[in-house]
């Protein structure tokens, strides 16, 4: 499954581990609050993480609506958008029951929801998306794939990085959050949206429904 077997989910996972050994992850959050080497302030840092968030849905959006399906030009995008929006939500269910399960205090003491990361998982199944829809964009020049999805990745590790420096997590918490939104974007994209899908998810919308749909070629 490449939802899996993703660089995206097991580097991060795999990161998270090794934080969590001897202290390392209470001291590097330590020293991320203090020294702020990025963002200059936990408030700065607090306030770039919803910006970064926020930009994270504009690449998806974007990269959503630019990909060319079926035989019209907007043939599939609404579904598709539903879809990838269904997919943020997936993990948005993920994450809050992950928070309640585990009852992690928050390095600033605010409260105890703090692993796994919320921004940081949806930033990350956000910038996956986008990555993935990039992919499906034909006119795109390799050099431009390759800009767009390191500069979706770089934002989405921002957001991450930034709630570090905000005292509002650990630096497992956003690894695993990476981990997960990655995980999760790569899942439902793969299953319902590839280029050469055996799958077709198809939403009708009316005034009094929405109904839903979902297709398998054999």
């Amino acid at each position: 499954m490449n939802a899996l077997t993703s660089r995206g989910t097991w580097v991060p996972l795999i990161g998270a581990g090794v934080v969590s050994i001897d202290d390392w992850d209470r001291e590097i959050s330590d020293w991320a609050v203090e020294n702020t080497p990025v963002f200059g302030s936990t408030d700065d840092a607090i306030e770039a993480s919803d910006n970064l968030k926020t930009a994270t849905t504009v690449a998806m959006v974007g990269t959503a609506l630019a990909v060319p399906n079926g035989e019209g030009a907007w043939e599939w995008k609404p579904e598709r958008l539903l879809l990838e929006f269904g997919a943020v939500q997936l993990n948005n269910v993920l994450t809050s029951g992950l928070k309640s399960a585990t009852d992690r205090e928050r390095p600033d003491g605010s409260d105890n929801r703090s692993f796994p990361s919320g921004h940081s998982s949806q930033a990350f199944t956000r910038a996956t998306l986008a990555c993935r829809n990039v992919d499906q964009i034909p006119s795109l020049s390799n050099g431009w794939r390759v800009t767009l999805k390191t500069s979706f990745r770089v934002i989405a590790a921002g957001t991450a990085w930034a709630r570090v420096e905000g005292g509002k997590h650990y630096p497992s918490d956003v690894l695993f959050g990476a981990a997960l939104g990655n995980f999760v974007a790569i899942f439902v994209h793969d299953a319902f949206l590839p280029a050469d899908s055996i799958t077709r998810f198809t939403a009708t919308l009316s005034r009094k429904e929405v109904s839903f749909s979902v297709a398998f070629a054999f």
